[in-house]
């Protein structure tokens, strides 16, 4: 069976097994995820097949020794492609050689000077630009455990980010009219969303002694050290941010609107019409796509309980494990931004927008009494929401002291 007939037969699988669940038919349920793991064996071979075909497509030998032998190659692909590839990768061991303090080769030495030219001539930073590779990972560390700042629309604009929008019709919209009377003229209210950016700084601390460790591993140590704590600061301020020195964050400006129109308050327990009430909440253009954001404890606790009139469980895990689940037909994220007993619904690809104003550098200080070396991660990052009328929060009314968000 080819790998297209594998896949089609696996979601008609899904499908079915998810009716099943819903109708309460566990044997027949289990069966199909029987099935689907006996697929998903199978296509996991030939995704492996694939990759270990591509890899020997791709010998590093014909990328960085492009001589007239692989002209057709270079042809193919690109000379120019190929070169900023090589660049790229020899300037990831540039910058962590420097880091590590060790030595360049005169290749390295060019590509780290020109790539950092090139980013302090556009900014006033003196630090080390960090090379894309570990950008990308410190960012995929920090939307895993943050889905909401990973569903926001993203943007790297240098300096101030400014986005028209569109607020509402003060008069004049589409009306029915007699033949001979004049329709009104349409008055438009417009917005601005003004992204200027707010400093982040994170600082990793490294003993001299291990700064003997490889390339590669002083990449895995930064990248993960960097992320565990700008990703906290990104993805708790993308609930809870004040506005005051960090981004104001989608929670904290619902609840700061006037009347609070998005916010919808439960006693005790979340309940079944506490959630109907709050998708009710959300404007239709934005409902389809919504996306409930609830932290491990809230949906284990509450949300996991709530049961229709039959005694019936309203969430439906995902078999699967590819997502955690449904309710009420809207994919449910775990995102330990939010607060315990707080549920955040909305679509947030449509309704808020981040924006990278300045790369991301490293700046390091040694200290030679502690024999240790500083090493300071610093960017510019804002978001904001370009309409409230795409979310809704259900919040308790009276709660004891939440946890900690990001922990």
């Amino acid at each position: 069976m080819k790998k297209d007939e594998l896949l089609k037969k696996r979601a008609d699988l899904m499908a079915n097994a998810k009716n099943d669940i819903v109708n309460a038919k566990a044997e027949e349920a289990q069966k199909k995820m029987d099935e689907i793991k006996k697929i998903d064996e199978k296509i996991e071979k030939m995704n492996v097949a694939e990759a270990n075909l591509k890899a020997l497509d791709n010998k590093p030998a014909k990328v960085n020794n492009l001589s007239k032998e692989n002209k057709e190659l270079g042809d193919e692909i690109g000379l120019e492609k190929v070169d900023n590839v090589i660049k790229k990768a020899n300037y990831v061991d540039a910058f962590a050689k420097t880091m590590l303090g060790q030595k360049l080769t005169p290749a390295e030495n060019e590509v780290f000077v020109k790539e950092n030219a090139a980013f302090s001539h556009s900014t006033e930073n003196t630090g080390i630009l960090i090379p894309d590779t570990v950008v990308d990972g410190i960012f995929k560390i920090a939307e895993e455990q943050y889905p909401l700042f990973a569903d926001m629309k993203g943007y790297n604009v240098r300096g101030s980010l400014t986005i028209n929008k569109h607020d509402g019709i003060v008069s004049g919209d589409a009306q029915w009219v007699d033949e001979s009377t004049q329709a009104d003229d349409e008055q438009n209210s417009f917005g601005q969303l003004v992204l200027k950016g707010f400093e982040l700084n994170k600082v990793a601390t490294v003993k001299w002694k291990m700064k003997s460790m490889s390339v590669e591993s002083f990449i895995e140590f930064l990248t993960q050290e960097l992320a565990d704590r700008i990703g906290v600061a990104l993805g708790v301020a993308a609930h809870q941010g004040t506005g005051v020195k960090s981004p104001k964050g989608v929670e904290v400006q619902l609840k700061a609107e006037a009347g609070t129109p998005q916010v919808v308050q439960y006693t005790g327990n979340i309940a079944y019409k506490d959630i109907t009430g709050a998708l009710a909440k959300i404007h239709s253009s934005y409902a389809a796509k919504s996306v409930i954001y609830v932290n491990n404890a809230t949906l284990w606790n509450q949300l996991a309980n709530i049961t229709d009139t039959n005694g019936r469980p309203l969430f439906i895990a995902d078999p699967t494990g590819q997502t955690v689940g449904q309710l009420f037909g809207h994919e449910v994220k775990v995102d330990a931004g939010t607060l315990d007993g707080e549920v955040l619904i909305g679509d947030t690809a449509d309704t808020v927008v981040k924006n990278v104003n300045q790369a991301m550098s490293l700046a390091q200080e040694d200290h030679v009494k502690g024999r240790s070396t500083d090493y300071g991660a610093y960017t510019i990052v804002d978001f904001g929401m370009l309409t409230t009328k795409g979310f809704a929060l259900l919040s308790p009314k009276t709660a004891s002291a939440p946890t900690t968000p990001g922990k």
